[in-house]
């Protein structure tokens, strides 16, 4: 398992196992998305979730960095293709549910 998945499992918060693992499922498939774009922000919310796991990113930066990614993300996919706009938007929408919505209030 990798440290990110580990992690999310450790979380105390048993009644959001399954957010816990649908967020999974989005990084897991924006990691193998056709755009680039969305890619590389799956793997800075790995990223992110590995440091502060390690208490190397406070529960408030976590917080700063993924909310301003999905600021972030809202402005890109307006100058993405139809298909790239698709798959942004789907992140987007998982950042917000899983991660803001959900990880956020468990920090």
């Amino acid at each position: 398992m990798s440290k990110f998945t580990d992690y999310l499992d450790g979380l105390a918060d048993e009644s959001s196992m399954l957010a816990k693992e649908e967020l999974k499922e989005l990084i897991i498939s924006a990691k193998n998305d056709e755009s680039e774009f969305v890619r590389l922000q799956a793997v800075n919310v790995e990223h992110w979730t590995v440091m502060l796991a390690a208490g190397a990113l406070t529960p408030e930066g976590f917080k700063r960095l993924v909310t301003n990614l999905d600021v972030f993300t809202e402005l890109e996919t307006m100058k993405l293709d139809a298909a790239a706009k698709a798959s942004a938007r789907r992140l987007a929408d998982g950042i917000q549910k899983h991660v803001i919505d959900g990880l956020c209030k468990l920090l």
